[in-house]
């Protein structure tokens, strides 16, 4: 069994985790590396907190390599272990006493690249405290025009996100959908949408004083006025390694404090 390791340094600075994990492959049979793009592994072991499994997602959707989440955040929703479980986690691999579990990530376009997102696009004001002008379309018909701080286009993962923080729903992993959510809108009509994951979803910033594109919370580009975000859903998913007979409920009460 072959483990590819993707740590944040910054949570992990010493490399206590590291070494825990090293010693508990060594014990059951498994070697561990650095994670390296387009070299096989059986699995990545991500070390870290939700930021570093978001940072990793795109490279398990295309390669189909599943994530192992060890905690040394804060909240760790998408994480399932703390380090202090590491040696029990890999007898289970080795064991393949797992399952696996499917997070869809959206395709997101704009000026012919494209970006991936498994919590989140965003079309967000960028300067002052004014809000900028956006109108929204699902599969080429006009949807909203909204002032607002900002417009989320989010997956089920993402929905316990930023999305929950600006008033959209909690939404189940396995729901094949995309949630439209805008950021304290202007309007006392705006409120979260729902579409299937495959709609096209096309978020224009109309005007304002400036706006920018982010995904998964990183800054992508500044956006000119009238430029259009488009997002759909992708055909690929992260796999994440699921340890534990607890339900997405039950996580969402652990983690959420709901």
């Amino acid at each position: 069994m072959k483990i590819g390791v993707y740590t944040n340094k910054d949570k992990d600075p010493h490399g206590e985790t590291r070494r825990a994990l090293e010693l508990a492959a060594k014990k059951h049979g498994a070697s561990v590396s650095d994670y390296k793009d387009g070299e096989y592994f059986d699995f990545i072991v991500s070390i870290g907190g939700d930021g570093t499994i978001l940072r990793i997602a795109k490279e398990s959707a295309k390669s189909g390599i599943p994530i192992l989440g060890v905690n040394r955040g804060t909240v760790g929703f998408l994480t399932e272990i703390d380090p202090d479980g590491l040696d029990e986690a890999i007898g289970k691999l080795k064991s393949r006493e797992y399952v696996l579990e499917r997070r869809a990530l959206l395709d997101v376009s704009l000026r012919g690249e494209h970006y991936y997102a498994l919590n989140d696009a965003v079309v967000m004001r960028t300067n002052g405290g004014r809000v900028i002008a956006m109108e929204i379309s699902v599969n080429g018909e006009h949807a909203l025009s909204i002032t607002c701080d900002g417009y989320i286009a989010s997956t089920p993962t993402g929905s316990t996100a930023y999305s929950l923080s600006a008033g959209g729903a909690i939404i189940a992993p396995s729901a094949a959908v995309i949630a439209l959510t805008p950021v304290n809108p202007h309007a006392l009509h705006a409120r979260s949408m729902v579409v299937n994951s495959g709609a096209d979803v096309s978020m224009k910033y109309c005007n304002g004083e400036g706006a920018s594109l982010f995904i998964d919370g990183n800054t992508v580009l500044r956006l000119d006025e009238g430029e259009v975000v488009s997002v759909t859903g992708w055909d690929m998913s992260a796999m994440f390694v699921r340890l534990k007979q607890k339900s997405f409920y039950s996580r969402l009460t652990d983690k959420l404090n709901i």
